[in-house]
């Protein structure tokens, strides 16, 4: 029997002991390991030109996997994306066209994005980006100007409260915050936060703390958005790029409005050399990896081949994002 076939489109990290387990046959579109040189996603012609043939595509955010991807690989059965968000791939055509759609919902990434989180609160709210290594090297010492905050006695406000938006309330309860959630499901009930409305949130938060998936063509937060929030309060993203208008919000952290951004995530991925928040002031940047850590990679990936092998035995794994997919017929 021949061995299934599987793209990958992402580097996946892993080393060979890890896919030497599976009994597929991988064809990688980029080299397996990251070099940490920036790389942009591949382009549909290269992606459609080198996975035709394939019956499965595999990867993180490295391409678009459109309804014009999907209709050019019409051997394609199956999608395993790594990680929790699947916006680079057109669920909705990918239903319609009979391939199944697998995530890799993992609880230690939720952990590793809520501690991101976190620590990014910290760095803007004690200075990182004023106090620190260089700075002390180069002779400079406390400043009257640049006294250091805290998250004690503060308003967070959490965006979203999923898995990860979870995690993060419950770890600020622990530094003494007042927790403001929002979130499209009903929170009446829910202890240790207070669900307001979005307006409210960004209000009267001292820290804004974004952890939604990014829908519509809209930021979320954009510039009228952006601008009701309160003076002297920072913004944290470990979500989505999407979320957030940067131009505006570059604007108001050089005039003061806002006193510090830290983000881990970009639109584009990378960012461009002139995208404005890499010049903007008081802003701490991470080039998403928060959930970049080596267990966690393992984890992610054999539980994406998990999920595949299961579907090529004809089984169906926990984890399909349309599992409608299965009543209108997989493809053949």
């Amino acid at each position: 029997m021949t061995k299934p076939s599987v793209f990958v489109y992402d580097s996946l990290d892993v080393g060979e002991t890890v896919l030497s387990q599976w009994d597929f046959d991988f064809t990688f579109g980029v080299p397996e390991r990251a070099s940490g040189v920036a790389r942009r996603k591949l382009s549909t012609d290269t992606l459609v030109e080198a996975a035709r043939g394939h019956d499965a595509l595999l990867g993180a955010s490295g391409a678009l996997i459109s309804r014009d991807v999907l209709l050019q690989l019409p051997s394609v059965r199956y999608i395993a994306k790594l990680g929790i968000g699947y916006e680079v791939i057109d669920v909705d055509a990918a239903t319609e066209l009979g391939v199944v759609v697998v995530n890799t919902p993992i609880h230690s990434e939720v952990e590793l994005v809520a501690e991101h989180a976190i620590a990014l609160m910290l760095a803007c709210v004690k200075q990182f980006h004023w106090y620190n290594t260089q700075y002390v090297r180069g002779g400079g010492w406390r400043h009257a100007d640049h006294f250091v905050g805290t998250l004690f006695g503060s308003t967070v406000g959490v965006v979203g409260y999923g898995n990860i938006g979870r995690a993060v309330a419950h770890r600020l309860r622990s530094f003494g915050v007042n927790v403001l959630v929002y979130d499209l499901r009903s929170l009446d009930g829910e202890p240790g936060v207070t669900p307001v409305t979005l307006d409210e949130l960004l209000a009267q938060s001292d820290v804004v703390t974004l952890h939604t998936p990014a829908t519509g063509s809209e930021p979320l937060l954009n510039g009228d958005r952006l601008r009701t929030m309160k003076r002297g309060s920072i913004l944290i993203n470990t979500a989505r790029g999407r979320l957030v208008d940067t131009r505006t919000l570059s604007e108001l952290l050089d005039e003061g409005h806002l006193a510090g951004f830290g983000t881990d995530v970009f639109y584009p991925e990378p960012p461009p050399a002139d995208d404005v928040v890499l010049g903007a002031s008081s802003v701490y940047l991470t080039p998403h990896v928060a959930a970049w850590n080596a267990p966690v990679r393992v984890e992610m990936v054999t539980m994406a081949l998990s999920s595949l092998s299961r579907l090529v035995e004809g089984e169906r794994p926990v984890n399909v994002i349309n599992p409608e997919v299965f009543d209108k017929g997989v493809r053949v």
